[in-house]
């Protein structure tokens, strides 16, 4: 059984309202025959996509994949429908996107896929991101986006830039645990509390946590999905980036520390395919940190 574009569009609709109940509206049908296309989709692909958590509706590790590529497949489709009805010419440009991990990012590219509707899109994710701006550079990549700690250094020319959102580290704690749900965490806070951590290969602000904690006793992982699974089945908190898929039953707070606190950057090559709405999907990028922050650090 193939999996069908109404399902990848029922699956962006989803992440476009931030409910099943409220894409079967704008999709004109009802919410059970959506949880039905949904289900049926979870059995093709043998994992559960959506969940239900303290942010709303979220999507599994396995639901952002299919949401990712759906992100490419759908405009393409669209793509190759205008081309065969104008006889098969071939797409006028493509644009190549690289980012870390970031849960704005399927709403980053779908806004870049509506301004440049003609443009064959791709998309490579790279954790910690290091390469991204020199793979700019060598033509390899047209569209970057990646975390730059206060105090680093201006990207290399030729690249052109805009700051999207400031990003706190999160601290998210499990239902019940001693640290409680205040609204943001001093590192004080953690000393002689095991805690999950991501290591230093992976995330570069992972040093800073260390020295702003008196007492760290951490566990260490190289991944943010295996943080949260580690965080969530032993009951402990993790100390992450804003996570694309909440835990349910953890409140998310930010960590209280100027240090561990990075900037989420947009960057580009002037005069390249993005460089006449770069500066527009910067601006949408960061509207879309802004509300997804502020949900996920707010749920009890």
């Amino acid at each position: 059984m193939d999996i069908e574009l109404r399902q990848l569009k029922i699956l962006t609709a989803v992440a476009e309202t931030g409910s099943v109940a409220a894409a079967a509206v704008l999709l004109g049908t009802t919410q059970a025959k959506l949880e039905v296309r949904i289900h049926r989709l979870e059995r093709m692909v043998g994992a559960e996509l959506l969940t239900e958590g303290p942010a709303g509706t979220t999507f599994t590790e396995a639901g952002e994949v299919l949401l990712e590529h759906a992100a490419v497949v759908l405009p393409q489709f669209d793509r190759m429908l205008a081309a065969a009805r104008a006889g098969g010419h071939a797409p006028p440009d493509r644009i190549r996107i690289g980012a870390v991990a970031t849960p704005v990012l399927p709403r980053l590219v779908r806004e870049l896929g509506s301004l440049r509707p003609g443009a064959e899109l791709s998309v490579l994710i790279d954790e910690p991101g290091t390469e991204l701006a020199e793979a700019v550079k060598r033509d390899e990549l047209d569209l970057v986006v990646l975390r730059q700690n206060t105090d680093s250094a201006s990207l290399p020319a030729p690249l052109a830039w805009s700051s999207v959102a400031t990003e706190p580290l999160v601290v998210g704690i499990p239902r019940g645990h001693a640290l409680g749900t205040p609204d943001s965490v001093p590192p004080s806070a953690l000393s002689g509390h095991p805690c999950v951590l991501l290591d230093q290969a992976v995330q570069p602000l992972t040093r800073a946590v260390l020295a702003a904690c008196a007492e760290p006793r951490f566990r260490y992982v190289t991944s943010e999905w295996a943080a949260l699974c580690l965080g969530h089945g032993a009951g402990i908190p993790t100390v992450t980036s804003p996570p694309r898929t909440p835990m349910p039953d953890t409140a998310y707070r930010p960590l209280r520390c100027a240090a561990t606190t990075s900037t989420l950057v947009l960057a580009w090559v002037p005069g390249g395919p993005v460089g006449g709405c770069a500066l527009r999907v910067s601006e949408v990028a960061g509207q879309a940190h802004s509300a997804y922050l502020r949900a996920l650090t707010t749920c009890p």
